[in-house]
């Protein structure tokens, strides 16, 4: 059994994504063991060991009071921000509840969803009924203080952050607080300092901030340990009630294990002769370092926000034509770990934050947050930048990336690619030794990477049809003109098929339907059938004046079960314009409900890995192809490389070949290898597993 002290991160691993959380610095995590095994007191206790575990809980809100500034006030230890949040919105709002309340709860619109989902639920629970309003944000992300003064006479709460944790733009909290304060001297104003602790100094106690909610895991503290600093005198509802610990603030055994990481993280704030956390000006270089690096790597890098608004720990950028997936699994590859919108699957995830800033929709789509901590060496910046040029090296290989460049572009695309949008789904039919393409069933989303392909690698295309008709003005017209220069046939249908096509072909063998003749695609032949809402027939490479017998048949959303009984053959491969449920392709006999395939083998984790050392296994990495050459498996097992874009074709190929070898599927994630897996099971292959947990656990 895999459990928790086997799992290990990667020896070569560089982080790059501590606004998420950050690793536990050596002398934090020494702090909390030994507070764990050997004060272990209840600090509620009165006997000597009670005892010294209180003097760790008063020292340790008298060296935070030092940090933030405020010798006045509550300092209150809760599990995190999230609780701190939660504990302001319920103190301001339980308080508003007297009888003369405004109407508005106002927050930033690049504010954490913590705030506004907080805001909601109490304002519903509490019956006060008041409007929820988003402060709306400039270009560089700074809050607008004409909307503030307009709205917040008849606000009950005002809730801003002192950084924002996905751009790092720096909100101007002096500005800010004249102009909350000449309007509303007494609304209740809470400000998310959790991304500005360890990069700027404090004086809470010389402001009227009212709620300061702080995180330890954001600073090289553990997970489940922060701290919310109260104005002194301002409206307090404990969250929590049951047994009056934190002066009846917060009830509840107090977590001594982080505040003593706590109490180690102040004393490193506090120490100025210390060395950890760097000073401003090497943080400035790291991020002029990885920002000329990132540039170099990537051309049409475009940076979402202003560099003299921000922090200098955060970059977050987008490259145009490049989705934030695509970079994301190659940096992960790589072994850099940053964040993404994204997930192990098509769905592109906007960005809330660069849509409140109003950017274009391909950089929220695209957004790419790399972000390092105050005590990030300079070794790892190094590291990091050699590590962007191999990763966009590997882009451009794929053709992701173009190049100004005569790098050679050696590409395995040969037969049919499916690429998908959500579950919309586009295919490629790819005649490598001819270097001829068609393609059926454009998604708009894709266009942009079908050009990128077909200018890397030089393909003629000659054709772009569709399964249902289409205007003058669709994305798929459109998209055949701009690849008509090469090769397109200019005169063609309302579904894209050229009016040139071959009338004399022979019908496949296995098809009992007319075709409106057939497509040569290398030697490979595609045929229509229908007119109306076509469906496409595709053969595998045959020889002049051989019988061609259909392998693929592209069936868009409306082909019936009585027409492919009659179009296709038992082993043809349907592909479908949508695919809700990922199954890559269909068997005839699954239309028509009847059994097939097999189950998917079930084994432990430690099994798998053991699979995994045995030569006659066949592991199929379905990464992409630029995940693979970043970070190849090197294993005693046989390894191919079979993304999900081209795992139809490999069924089509190696169906009867592999039936019974064993076969195991791996990731990044384990999220694509286990939907091959399942696809795998269905089409025969019948000793097939996966690596649930990917890469992740392959070092075990």
């Amino acid at each position: 059994m895999v459990t928790p002290i086997h799992i290990r991160p990667k020896e070569d691993e560089i982080y790059l994504d501590c606004n998420a959380t950050t690793p536990v610095l050596p002398q934090i995590a020494a702090a909390v063991s030994h507070t764990m095994e050997q004060v272990f007191g209840n600090p509620s206790s009165s006997h000597i060991t009670g005892l010294q575990a209180r003097y760790i809980l008063d020292n340790t809100r008298r060296l935070g009071r030092e940090v933030i500034g405020a010798p006045r006030g509550h300092l209150v230890f809760t599990s995190g921000a999230t609780e701190g949040i939660q504990t302001a919105v319920l103190s301001a709002l339980t308080h508003a509840q007297q009888p003369t309340q405004g109407k508005y709860l106002l927050y930033g619109a690049t504010e954490h969803k913590a705030v506004p989902q907080a805001l909601a639920h109490w304002n519903e629970l509490l019956g006060i009924g008041a409007e929820l309003k988003a402060i709306p944000v400039d270009q560089n992300g700074l809050l607008d203080f004409d909307f503030i003064s307009a709205h917040l006479p008849q606000a009950l709460m005002i809730c801003t952050m002192a950084v924002n944790n996905e751009t790092g733009v720096r909100q101007d909290l002096a500005t800010l607080e004249r102009v909350i304060r000449q309007v509303a001297p007494e609304v209740p104003w809470m400000v998310d300092c959790v991304q500005m602790l360890g990069k700027a100094d404090f004086a809470l106690s010389e402001t009227t901030i009212d709620y300061a909610p702080f995180s330890g895991h954001k600073l090289y503290g553990p997970k489940g340990i922060g701290f919310l600093y109260v104005r002194e005198q301002r409206p307090f509802t404990p969250l929590i009630i049951g047994g009056g610990q934190e002066q009846g603030l917060r009830s509840g055994t107090e977590n001594l294990p982080g505040i003593a990481a706590l109490h180690t993280l102040f004393e490193l704030l506090l120490d100025k002769q210390q060395q950890v956390f760097k000073p401003v000006t090497v943080l400035n270089q790291y991020r002029e370092q990885l920002l000329e690096a990132l540039r170099m790597a990537f051309p049409s890098l475009e940076l979402n926000h202003a560099l003299e608004y921000s922090v200098p720990t955060t970059l977050n950028f987008s490259v145009r034509g490049v989705p934030s997936r695509d970079i994301m699994d190659v940096f992960d590859a790589a072994n850099i770990r940053v964040s993404s919108g994204s997930a192990c699957s098509s769905k592109v995830t906007r960005s809330f934050v660069l849509d409140a800033m109003g950017l274009d929709d391909w950089r929220s789509q695209s957004a790419i947050r790399l972000s390092f901590g105050p005590a990030t060496e300079q070794a790892t910046i190094d590291a990091a930048c050699q590590r962007i040029k191999e990763a966009a090296h590997a882009l451009r290989q794929s053709c992701l990336l173009l190049s100004d460049t005569n790098e050679d572009f050696d590409s395995e695309l040969d037969g049919v690619v499916q690429l998908r949008f959500d579950a919309h789904c586009c295919y490629l039919v790819i005649d490598r030794s001819a270097r001829e393409m068609a393609v059926i069933d454009p998604v708009p989303q894709l266009a942009e990477r079908i050009e990128k392909l077909v200018a890397c690698q030089h393909y003629r295309v000659k054709a772009v049809v569709t399964t249902e008709q289409q205007g003058v003005d669709s994305p798929a017209a459109m998209l055949a003109q701009l690849l008509c220069a090469s090769g397109c046939d200019a005169a063609r249908d309302n579904v894209g098929w050229p009016l040139s096509a071959a009338a004399d072909c022979s019908v496949p063998r296995d098809c009992d339907v007319p075709t409106d003749g057939c497509l040569l695609v290398g030697n490979r032949r595609l045929y229509r059938v229908g007119t109306r809402q076509p469906i496409y027939l595709l053969s595998s490479p045959i020889a002049a004046n051989a019988e061609a017998k259909v392998d693929f048949a592209f069936i868009g959303e409306q082909a019936s079960p009585q027409l492919l009984n009659q179009a296709v053959g038992k082993h043809t491969l349907l592909c479908a314009k949508t695919d809700e449920g990922f199954a890559i392709a269909q068997l005839l006999d699954e239309l028509n409900d009847t059994p097939c395939g097999c189950e998917l083998v079930n084994i432990g984790p430690e099994q798998q890995l053991e699979w995994l050392r045995r030569p006659e296994t066949l592991v199929l990495d379905v990464r992409e192809q630029q995940e693979h050459q970043v970070t190849p498996l090197e294993l005693p097992a046989q390894v191919m490389n079979v993304p999900l874009t081209r795992l139809v074709q490999f069924i089509y190929d190696y169906r009867e070949t592999f039936a019974d070898r064993p076969v195991v599927c791996l990731c990044r994630s384990g999220n694509r290898s286990g939907v091959a897996a399942q696809v795998l099971t269905r089409f025969g292959f019948c000793n097939v597993s996966h690596l649930a947990g990917g890469m992740a656990l392959l070092n075990l």
